[in-house]
């Protein structure tokens, strides 16, 4: 055997250290497809009530006991955005997130990319559901989808009784007769007393942004679309029309809503001088209340004895197929985290047949896996929501705040009469751009 040198000990040495090392990390790191034990501590982040979340882990934990490190800290909805950034920059950020489409385009810098050799396309898009596709690139995703939270109509059995209306309406352009049937103005003044619905505002309208971007959506106005340069406004297209009549499609669903706020009209049911929508939803003074699923049992408690149902959103009748809005939430996975496979682990158990219905019923949403979308037979609204879930459509948008203030103006705009429908689309357009 031959003699070595001091030097050469050392080299050897340092080269066992380093293969030690690494097959350390292959060990407890293999990639986004690992299922295997080693989960390690892992800190989701979201906007969900802690209760139903911290359900949802203590269940999982029971059988495998590799998540026990696994926990949920709840964020203010309002701050989610900026503390997320905070923390990522100082580098003690969460392992995994919980946002919606809406969050996307604003958090896509900080998420890591699942590749479609841990999620095929083929098996995400024949597992999740169609506004799921949304967190899709050409190469993966940028969530594991959880649930989808669908607009739906609440409305209030005895103002419906009162006016003689038997059933809620199905076709949106319902709502100008019923107006006429249980709108009530006192005083003389065009005060309303009770409201049908509450179109023709925005900022006392719970809901505005899904509620508009409904209409445009079922109007055929895809608001956004994805081009060489990125996403884009579609709001100015004027090409689409509306109906035949030569209208763009979201000029007919822009002028449909705001005409609601006109007191010239019959159809006359909102001002901005009123309450909140939901405020007054839950006094008995508006009929009909565009709300999202998630909301049933907020109203119930918040008004124990208001005699409340829940619909399927109206459809316009101009795109084939029912329409309505949607959030669909996703686990994603921040990039300065430190135990990816973990999280991703995390984000598949949460998510699986034995887990997800059960979270699902808690958040008071559809699950987003379409083999468990089947409610049970003693739940009132499950029935409704479940299969809107499937028809939930979204879209690429700026930051939710971005939007509200370039909407708000937008129907300002056309119900003070500073400006035409095309004109504050227009406007609205240009500032939807300036956004991205």
């Amino acid at each position: 055997m031959m003699n070595m040198r001091p030097f050469q000990i050392v080299l050897i040495a340092v080269f066992a250290l380093l293969a030690l090392v690494g097959l350390y990390v292959f060990s407890t790191f293999a990639g986004f497809g690992n299922n295997g034990p080693q989960v390690g501590t892992v800190t989701i982040w979201g906007t969900f009530p802690d209760k139903a979340v911290n359900s949802a882990l203590d269940s999982l934990k029971q059988g495998h006991k590799e998540y026990n490190n696994v926990s949920y800290k709840q964020m203010q909805a309002s701050t989610f955005d900026s503390d997320l950034a905070n923390a990522l920059a100082s580098g003690q950020g969460p392992d995994l997130i919980i946002i919606d489409q809406e969050q996307l385009l604003t958090e896509e810098p900080k998420l890591t990319l699942i590749p479609f050799s841990s999620i095929p396309l083929a098996t995400f898009n024949k597992t999740y559901l169609s506004i799921d596709q949304l967190y899709l690139t050409q190469t993966g995703t940028y969530g594991i989808p959880i649930t989808v939270d669908p607009l739906v109509l609440y409305y209030n059995r005895a103002l419906l009784s009162a006016a003689a209306v038997s059933t809620p309406p199905t076709t949106i352009g319902a709502f100008e007769g019923l107006s006429m049937a249980i709108s009530k103005q006192s005083g003389g003044n065009q005060t309303l007393s009770v409201s049908t619905v509450p179109f023709g505002g925005y900022a006392n309208v719970t809901n505005a942004r899904a509620i508009l971007s409904m209409l445009f959506l079922q109007a055929g106005s895809p608001i956004t679309s994805v081009t060489n340069t990125g996403v884009r406004s579609a709001l100015g297209n004027t090409s689409q029309s509306s109906g035949g009549s030569g209208n763009s499609s979201a000029e007919g669903a822009l002028n449909f809503y705001t005409e609601f706020a006109n007191p010239s009209l019959t159809l006359y049911s909102w001002n901005q001088s009123l309450p909140s929508s939901r405020t007054a939803f839950l006094s008995g003074d508006l009929a009909f209340y565009p709300g999202f699923a998630s909301e049933a049992q907020g109203l119930a408690d918040a008004n124990p004895n208001l005699d409340f149902d829940m619909a399927a959103m109206p459809q316009a009748g101009i795109v084939s197929g029912r329409v309505t809005y949607g959030l669909a939430y996703v686990f994603a996975i921040p990039k300065i985290s430190a135990n990816k496979s973990g999280a991703y682990s995390t984000a598949v158990a949460l998510t699986g047949s034995t887990i997800l219905p059960a979270l699902a019923e808690a958040l008071g949403q559809a699950p987003a896996v379409r083999s468990l979308l089947t409610p049970k037979a003693d739940d009132s609204f499950a029935p409704v929501y479940y299969p809107e879930a499937l028809n939930a459509k979204g879209w690429l948008s700026p930051a939710p705040s971005a939007v509200d203030s370039v909407f708000s103006a937008m129907i300002t705009n056309v119900v003070t009469g500073r400006m035409q429908a095309r004109d504050a689309l227009s406007a609205a357009d240009q500032s939807l751009n300036a956004a991205f």
